[in-house]
């Protein structure tokens, strides 16, 4: 379970987050590396909306494979390149994420590995697992 941590006598979190989360003792851990806006061919969109819903689509399908999904995410940090793409990816984070709100850090970089990722988003996940 992820009990949320938001004391009072420090400011509200500043967007769609907690500023942490308590995870139970003995909890399954996943780290997952940074997953970019790509599609199973490897390709990747132009727009920063489709790039932030597949890379959100990769975290999900990672996470299912030992039986973890939104509600398992204890820390997320998203790299975006550019301010003008920060509004892009906030409404897609906003949308997979509701209202579990982990831990969240934007970053804005001026680039990625490559020219065409525009998003980058990394993922630490806690709960019971199947192994």
């Amino acid at each position: 379970m992820h009990l949320p941590v938001n004391p009072i006598d420090i400011a509200a979190p500043a967007s769609h987050y907690n500023h942490a989360v308590f995870i139970e003792p003995g909890a399954a851990w996943m780290m997952l590396s940074g997953q970019l806006g790509k599609r199973p061919d490897g390709s990747c969109p132009d727009s920063v909306v489709e790039q932030s819903e597949l890379a959100w689509y990769n975290v999900l399908a990672i996470l299912a494979e030992k039986g973890f999904g939104i509600g398992n995410v204890a820390k997320v940090t998203s790299y975006i390149v550019g301010e003008e793409n920060i509004g892009g990816y906030v409404q897609v984070h906003k949308r997979i994420v509701a209202e579990h709100m982990p831990p969240w850090t934007l970053v804005v970089v001026p680039a990625r590995g490559r020219p065409q990722y525009k998003v980058e988003v990394d993922v630490a996940a806690a709960g019971r697992a199947s192994c």
